[in-house]
């Protein structure tokens, strides 16, 4: 026979229905298939639990970042989830322990009534019962023990999803606010733009008015100024909301995002398309698109499997699989024996007729519950239980893929930008200078206004062009952070995006103009 002294441990460790919970084998690549610059792993910091978007070197991206990270009705739905599943943890954690109550009652009656030959006769009774009373499952076979760690793998799973909403948010602040940048940049270009048709426009009447042209070269000049103008207004639109998105996600005021986001930076603020009427293109000659827009310093990934694996959503998922499994062994503990030890201790005081008695009662035992006949319904919880286990595997799985898919995308987009870059740079230059000398041919009537309309489109889609490369640049280095799960590496010294925007060689020329 087992001794008594053993029996105890046996009944509180209890017996496991069912193996302990692996995580699933989950497939990923060896490599990435579009790998980002290398950087020297023994000269690496990791971002993940950094403020990883002051990289880039933008003041308005870390005050709104702040801000939001204070007050976002997203964050804080995801920490208040958080919570409640810390609560749910510790409930489930409670239920494992002796619950002890305290029971207590008083009561006051009267009776009375007429007897034959004594008239009436009145009783009052007062009584008072108080004492503490005790109830504890044992835990056979895992019930409390699986239902503990369901709960504690749902409260790692809502922690993992709070830091994928924090990651999300600041991702986003950043995103927006390079498209923010972009937006006012390409505002600047069509402000240029308008300023010169506006000169076109004069000229053009200019000759008219002495007959050296026919009137329909002031209305097509007309024509391409109100198409410019209704291109602008469009694109206000487009900043503008923007702009609130920026303050729907960081709760500060339209005013106070504008503030910090027109000026560039470096501190080098856009030149106003007005500054030299008689050439508008003189005013952002030096102007490069990378003193607007942040260049993020280089990042570098570890293998798939260390990346995926460590990422918030796939952490999360997982959480859920192990309590989904643990849930398997609540549903068959559910159709075994249950075992309840009882006890109650009660002190009772009563009051009658003048007299005061009092006595104690103690009792103690195990309560038994089985289930005999439940017409299969403890059957059917379980292969729920494992139907509900199944799909969480699956979730996980795709949770591993669309992670790996979000960090090819992330980084085919940086190379894709990188390559841009230079691409853009150079097709700026050379439309810069044909659209200067089809200026002058035109004022000196060597060109038509055709002509001119042509070189001036093909300048105007060069800076757009250099615009977007540089704004896709740095939209895909965010992109990679969040796909990543901020699981990035980057050199200890690397330079952040301010530091390489004032050390630009254009810019101190663009400060001279």
């Amino acid at each position: 026979m087992v001794a008594a002294s053993a029996l105890a441990p046996m009944l509180l460790a209890g017996c496991a229905t069912q193996p302990a919970y692996e995580r699933p084998a989950l497939a990923t690549a060896s490599a990435w298939d579009n790998d980002v610059r290398s950087v020297p792993a023994a000269d690496t910091a990791d971002l993940a639990e950094e403020a990883w978007w002051k990289s880039l070197g933008d003041p308005a991206i870390d005050t709104l970042v702040e801000a939001a990270l204070v007050d976002n009705p997203t964050l804080g739905q995801a920490i208040a989830r958080m919570d409640q599943a810390r609560a749910a943890a510790g409930v489930s954690d409670a239920q494992r322990l002796p619950q002890i109550s305290l029971n207590g009652s008083v009561t006051r009656a009267r009776t009375g009534g007429t007897q034959a030959g004594s008239g009436t006769l009145t009783t009052t009774q007062s009584s008072a019962t108080l004492g503490p009373g005790l109830s504890w499952e044992l835990d056979l076979w895992g019930r409390l023990k699986e239902t503990a760690r369901a709960a504690e793998g749902r409260l790692d799973a809502r922690t993992a999803d709070a830091a994928q909403a924090r990651l999300s948010l600041t991702g986003q602040i950043a995103d927006a606010v390079l498209r923010l940048r972009a937006c006012h940049f390409s505002l600047t270009v069509r402000e240029r733009d308008i300023a010169a048709r506006e000169l076109e426009l004069a000229v053009m009447r200019e000759r008219l008015s002495h007959g050296n042209v026919a009137p329909v070269e002031p209305a097509n000049a007309a024509s391409n100024l109100a198409a410019a103008r209704t291109d602008r207004i469009s694109r206000q639109e487009a900043c503008a909301r923007i702009v609130n998105e920026l303050v729907a996600l960081g709760g500060r005021d339209a005013s106070v995002v504008r503030t910090l986001v027109t000026p560039s930076p470096g501190g080098t603020a856009l030149p106003p398309a007005s500054l030299d009427r008689r050439s508008p293109l003189a005013p952002i000659a030096h102007v490069d698109a990378d003193m607007i827009i942040p260049d993020p310093p280089p990042i570098a990934l570890a293998l798939p499997a260390a990346t995926l694996l460590d990422h918030p959503a796939v952490v999360a998922a997982e959480r859920e699989a192990a309590a989904r499994w643990a849930e398997i062994g609540v549903a068959r503990a559910d159709r075994l024996p249950r075992v309840d030890l009882v006890g109650l201790l009660t002190g009772n005081w009563i009051r009658m007729l003048g007299s005061t008695s009092s006595f104690d009662t103690w009792s103690a035992g195990a309560e038994l519950s089985a289930p005999l006949f439940d017409g299969g319904a403890g059957a059917a919880n379980i292969r729920g239980a494992q139907a509900r286990y199944r799909e969480a595997v699956e979730a996980l799985r795709d949770a591993v893929r669309t992670a790996a898919r979000d960090v090819e995308d992330a980084l085919a987009g940086q190379q894709s930008a990188q390559q841009r870059i230079a691409t853009s740079r150079e097709a700026v230059e050379a439309a810069r200078v044909v659209l200067r000398a089809n200026e002058a041919r035109w004022r000196a009537g060597a060109i038509s206004m055709f002509e001119l309309e042509d070189s001036r489109r093909q300048f105007n889609a060069a800076q757009e062009s250099a615009i977007a490369a540089a704004r896709d640049r740095a939209q895909a280095w965010v992109a990679l952070v969040r796909a990543a799960g901020g699981r990035v590496s980057m050199p200890a010294e690397a330079p952040t995006g301010s530091d390489i925007m004032n050390s630009h060689p254009d810019q101190g020329n663009a400060q001279q103009q």
